[in-house]
């Protein structure tokens, strides 16, 4: 049994979410296909990506979440892979003439930052937010302007996977189904 998600209705919370439903949807598509595309590229295996609700303070509200089989990645590739969901929100924000500061605001995601941060320490991996990057690692600055080139160069494959989460009626894709759609293998998980 599943809810028709786009049977819900179109609230904003007041104050803080400056699009309507259909609008953050497509950016969380947008996020997570990016996510997707850009890992599978650095050869990562995917298992699903999707967009959903969850209760924000009483409110519903909207999120997506890229899981991944086991995979090996090069760290630097790591933190490009998670800085591809914001620029490629920021992309489809500014393409359809709705990036603000608020719409900005609304779909930074902060906790794709906190996370390469964890793993890459975690690699003993240095990285750093900006500045001259340290030896032997790589600064968030860097990931970021890497990760929006990348988004440019992968547009229409994460355009394809963002309208296809947003078409399907459970916003959901398996990792397959990515494949599908953009003409890579998806990698079996690492042993």
């Amino acid at each position: 049994m599943y809810v028709d998600f786009n049977s819900l209705p179109d609230t904003r919370t007041p104050g803080i979410n400056p699009l309507t439903k259909d609008q953050l949807i497509a950016s969380i598509a947008y996020h997570e296909a990016a996510h997707a595309v850009t890992g599978m590229t650095f050869g990562m295996s995917l298992a699903r990506t999707r967009v959903h609700t969850i209760d924000v303070d009483g409110y519903m509200g909207w999120t997506g979440t890229t899981t991944w089989n086991t995979s090996y990645v090069l760290c630097a590739n790591l933190a490009i892979e998670l800085a591809a969901g914001v620029a490629a929100g920021t992309r489809y924000l500014r393409d359809n003439n709705l990036l603000t500061p608020a719409s900005a605001a609304v779909t930074a995601a902060p906790h794709d930052r906190d996370m390469a941060f964890a793993a890459l320490a975690k690699a003993n991996y240095p990285i750093t937010l900006d500045g001259p990057a340290p030896e032997n690692g790589t600064t968030w600055a860097q990931a970021t302007s890497a990760a929006t080139d990348m988004v440019d160069d992968l547009w229409a494959q994460i355009t394809a996977v963002a309208e296809e989460l947003i078409a399907d009626h459970r916003h959901k894709l398996t990792g397959d189904q990515v494949a599908g759609l953009i003409g890579l293998p998806n990698p079996p998980a690492a042993a």
